[in-house]
């Protein structure tokens, strides 16, 4: 036996089934699966949408996008290979914090995790479909290319299930075949990015305004709104599959490092720098120098294809459009096996049925899979545009990376004994680092996208009282259905009276609230609800809510400070680039210390404990 499994925390009671699953992922499967996870739709459409936001300066974003995902990193390696679990990162919260934050947590990644592989299928349908109009996959709304209806949106359905059967025949299957496309996907996106340099103009990178046209809001604009965090997606979901690892303890880490920061960031880098520079205005039918205007040109379907076209190199378009098929489709493959995986957990939280912990011959949770599957099929519809997409799924990501850091300090004071084979110094410095960027990412992302995914979030406070708080014995009943379907009406009643719910044209529809009176609604909504589910629940229940007020109060506060702040929708926005960041920084750290103090001992973290003392007692 590996020295290093020995020492691991022995499953208890809340984690048994991950027994059932197989361990069959090694180094290079999850090395290959964290860059199948970044070189999807990303590499293919989000350099056009990154310059048309920051222009040639859209590189630096790349780079920072790297050293923001890097400093998040660190406190999720020890994490990962403290407790290496599948679905972890929608499982170590109800470790620490208990229920309540748990399912806001797990249900803000599940949306997440359903979009993805549906992002992953429109990217595909829009290099088709604009590479052969004839097919009518695609159609123009608001000034945007969308998938049509019916023909786009059917190919899309079409692509899930293909996705569904492939995910099915389980994790090896999924590994090893991923292994093959994943040395493909990185051998075109170089050979792409050489051939652009061949058409190399040094005048764009000064052209429209000089390198930075929009200014250093711009460079952090284009993070979340340009596809950068959707890009960088592929750190945390390595832990994911951490239940199917071969020595998690030695792999993770080291996938992490290289395959979910290394190798995207130069391969972006060298694509993004090359794109820059063969950008060609008359091909593009758009004045020079319009970055802006990219998005809504001729190349905005198909741009890397247009790109290496107009350098004299058309012959190359039958392999680029042939990745443009399988790279965001083996993207999107992966994505709904970690979709299943995070229902699987969050089944195994006691937040969904058991019958989602079901296991197939081959090792995998087939309920689970197939739920996301049938759920992906409704995401085709608020927002059928990679563009228009790309901001809510980043964000929805990013949510989830903000639990590292409270939970990997909680854990160091209520499960010291626990080994730690990647013991992080200065932890809580590195973890409060963390959870700052995690945030601002969130911010820079923009009011239509936050009020858009938070809108969504809210949601889960409804289901999680009328759902699991009765099932666990932690509410009464009847108040709770009341207090739950009051809340869900005052949630329809504000997202159409707000007018911000998914615009076509990413403005307020005509006729929405006034802001003062939207946000007063939604936060006296948000604080009735959560007042009254304290009032009729037990200790237990009370204790439960506690340990998530923290995430709500800090989704309000970025809420109201991104519609006052510079990427909010104010023609003149009350806090400046400087003030603006500074506040989200320290709203931040108080955030942290605030989380930190919520979390405690739980129940499911007992039985953890509780079992690794017995394993060392054992003979």
């Amino acid at each position: 036996m590996n020295d290093n499994a020995s020492r691991l925390p022995t499953e208890g009671a809340f984690e048994g089934s991950d027994a059932h699953l197989k361990k069959e992922i090694g180094l290079f499967g999850l090395i290959a699966l964290a860059v199948s996870v970044q070189i999807g739709s990303g590499w293919l459409l989000a350099t056009l949408a990154a310059a048309s936001i920051a222009g040639p300066a859209s590189i630096v974003t790349w780079v920072l996008g790297a050293v923001f995902f890097g400093i998040i990193g660190v406190t999720w390696m020890e994490l990962g290979t403290m407790l290496p679990r599948s679905g972890a990162g929608v499982r170590y919260p109800r470790l620490t914090h208990g229920a309540f934050l748990s399912w806001i947590n797990g249900w803000g990644y599940l949306i997440a995790a359903l979009s993805l592989p549906v992002i992953e299928v429109q990217a595909v349908i829009t290099y088709v479909g604009g590479h052969w109009p004839e097919l009518g996959l695609l159609s123009k709304s608001g000034g945007s290319t969308v998938l049509s209806w019916p023909g786009g949106i059917v190919a899309g359905f079409v692509l899930l299930v293909v996705f569904f059967g492939l995910n099915s025949l389980g994790a090896k299957v999924l590994s090893e075949s991923n292994k093959y496309v994943t040395i493909w996907k990185l051998v075109v996106p170089l050979v792409t990015a050489a051939l652009m340099f061949v058409a190399f103009s040094s005048a764009n990178f000064t052209i429209g305004g000089g390198f930075a046209p929009q200014g250093a809001g711009a460079i952090f604009g284009a993070l979340a709104s340009g596809g950068i965090v959707f890009a960088y997606s592929g750190l945390r979901q390595i832990l994911d599959f951490g239940g199917e690892a071969l020595d998690p303890q030695r792999n993770i880490p080291i996938a992490i490092v290289v395959g979910g920061l290394l190798i995207p960031l130069v391969i972006y880098v060298l694509l993004q720098f090359g794109f820059i520079g063969a950008v060609n205005w008359d091909s593009a039918k758009i004045a020079a120098g319009d970055w802006h205007g990219l998005l809504g040109s001729n190349w905005a379907s198909a741009p890397l294809l247009n790109a290496v076209s107009a350098a004299g190199f058309a012959w190359f378009s039958v392999i680029l459009l042939t990745d443009a098929v399988l790279s965001p489709a083996a993207t999107g493959w992966v994505w709904l096996g970690i979709g299943s995986r995070s229902v699987y957990s969050m089944s195994v939280n006691g937040e969904l049925p058991q019958r989602f912990q079901r296991i197939n011959k081959f090792g995998t949770p087939v309920i689970a899979l197939a739920s996301c599957t049938v759920l992906g099929f409704f995401f085709f519809f608020p927002a059928p545009s990679w563009y228009s997409f790309v901001g809510q799924v980043s964000i929805a990501l990013t949510l989830s990376y903000l639990m590292g850091g409270p939970v990997a300090v909680v854990l160091r004071r209520t499960a010291p004994s626990l080994p730690r084979p990647v013991r992080i110094k200065a932890l809580g410095f590195w973890a409060a680092l963390g959870y700052v960027a995690s945030l601002l990412l969130i911010y820079f992302a923009g009011w239509i996208s936050l009020i858009n995914l938070f809108t969504v979030v809210f949601l889960a406070l409804p289901l999680y009282g009328a759902y699991t708080s009765v099932q666990r014995g932690w509410s009464r009943p009847i108040p709770s259905w009341f207090i739950s379907g009051l809340f869900t009406a005052a949630w329809i009643v504000l997202a159409e009276g707000g007018g911000w719910l998914f615009p076509q044209n990413q403005k307020q529809a005509p006729g929405g609230w006034a802001f003062p009176v939207y946000f007063a609604g939604l936060v006296l909504s948000v604080a009735v609800f959560m007042a009254g589910l304290y009032s009729v629940s037990t200790s237990a229940g009370r204790r439960h809510i506690r340990g998530g007020t923290w995430m709500v109060a800090t989704f309000l506060t970025t809420l109201f400070v991104s519609y006052i702040g510079q990427f909010g929708p104010l023609d003149q926005a009350v806090l400046g680039y400087q003030t603006d960041v500074l506040l989200m920084a320290v709203v931040g750290l108080a955030s942290f210390g605030w989380s930190v103090r919520s979390g405690g001992p739980t129940e499911e973290l007992t039985e953890i404990l509780a079992a690794n003392r017995a394993a060392k007692e054992s003979p």
